[in-house]
């Protein structure tokens, strides 16, 4: 199996329990972020106030299983990789450049996925949610498996 790189959703998802790490018996060698949607998930929860898509489930949760929540979100499990910028922004460049070529435009948070799945020589899972066709199609283009979950 290759390692997945999930989305701002998944990453929720397994950070409060409602996945595990294999996600579900997907995959056995890894899952990595991108800084993008790392950020993103804790953009989300830094005003415990606003509830959206991504922060209302935890904002169901007492105050204080949602302080846990947000201190491991803070320090990552040594489990979840997140991949550098400074490792994938040219890559990204070059992605970006030649699905953009082909009618695939693709968001910064998009291509940074992209560029992660291909240094990990992995896959790319995001949730039902949040499905970004021209990321779909540009991994399903590379060669990339996408899951949608």
């Amino acid at each position: 199996m290759s390692p997945i790189v999930i989305d701002d959703h998944l990453l929720r998802d397994v950070l409060t329990g409602d996945r595990t790490l294999d996600l579900g018996g997907l995959n056995t060698s890894g899952v990595a972020t991108t800084g993008l949607w790392l950020f993103r998930l804790s953009s989300s929860l830094a005003d415990p106030t606003v509830a959206g898509r991504l922060s209302r489930p935890v904002n169901a949760f007492s105050s204080e299983l949602q302080a846990r929540f947000r201190v491991q979100l803070a320090a990552l499990p040594a489990e979840i990789e997140v991949l550098s910028l400074r490792d994938l922004a040219w890559a990204m460049g070059q992605l970006q450049q030649r699905h953009r070529a082909a009618g695939r435009a693709l968001s910064a948070t998009m291509v940074e996925a992209l560029a992660a799945a291909h240094r990990l020589d992995g896959d790319i899972a995001v949730s039902a949610l949040d499905v970004g066709p021209n990321l779909q199609a540009a991994a399903e283009f590379d060669g990339i498996s996408f899951h949608v979950l």
